[in-house]
């Protein structure tokens, strides 16, 4: 039997609506703490380059450029336009504030 391969990027079985979105932000601030010893514990650390796949909302990514620091840099893509664009405003509001540690990226 052949194998089922598809031209099409399988969709986020969740999609991305505002609802959703705002599920993500409120998981990420319950597990955002467990999130930074687990990127710690396998081995993220200063100066290192991270690609955050599947970025969503962005939490993730910020979490790994504070670990990666100002000689590191964090890229995170996603799929979604819906994400990005929530990845992206929420960067330029940390950028303007003390923003993450390393260089931070959002793109799809």
């Amino acid at each position: 039997m052949k194998p089922y391969v598809s031209d099409r990027a399988p969709a986020y079985p969740l999609g991305h609506a505002p609802e959703e979105m705002d599920r993500l932000l409120l998981q990420a601030r319950l597990y955002g703490p467990v999130t930074a010893q687990a990127l710690r514990q396998a081995g993220l650390g200063p100066g290192m380059r991270v690609l955050d796949a599947g970025c969503g909302a962005g939490d993730v990514t910020f979490i790994a450029a504070e670990a990666v620091g100002p000689g590191g840099s964090v890229t995170g893509v996603d799929a979604g336009p819906e994400a990005l664009d929530l990845a992206r405003a929420r960067l330029s509001d940390r950028t303007r504030g003390s923003g993450p540690g390393g260089a931070v990226g959002v793109g799809g």
